[in-house]
């Protein structure tokens, strides 16, 4: 499968970013779906959550924490794909252990367009266009 089959998630609170990552991914050929926070992402997720091959986030947001939009795509089977992302994980061991170990993926910010996309495309199983 390439990228035309699949439908990303993003959901990043800075608006830049948001539209930097939505771009290069619809660049290469993905659907995107973005949103600037969780409740945001529950609504995509709640209209669109089948179309969804993987859920681009970053970790801290304002407003409910990521863990909120987690719980309800687990509930989906089989669940979709997740990658965090973020530059500073806050919280206890515990909770950033649990958060590590309920998703696929991470990668740490400041990061690359690039970085992102080996990632995305490691989960999705999408070999890069030459």
């Amino acid at each position: 499968m390439g990228a035309r089959t699949h439908c990303l998630l993003i959901v990043e609170d800075e608006q830049s970013l948001l539209r930097a990552f939505a771009l290069a991914f619809e660049r290469l050929g993905y659907e995107v779906l973005s949103a600037s926070d969780v409740p945001s992402a529950l609504v995509h997720w709640r209209s669109r959550g089948d179309e969804v091959s993987l859920i681009v986030s970053d970790v801290q947001m304002p407003g409910p924490p990521i863990e909120v939009l987690i719980a309800e795509v687990k509930r989906r089977v089989p669940p979709v794909l997740i990658l965090l992302m973020s530059g500073d994980l806050r919280g206890t061991e515990q909770r950033i252990a649990e958060l590590m170990s309920s998703v696929n993926g991470f990668v740490p910010k400041p990061l690359r367009i690039q970085a992102l996309r080996v990632e995305v495309e490691r989960l999705l199983g999408v070999l890069p266009t030459l």
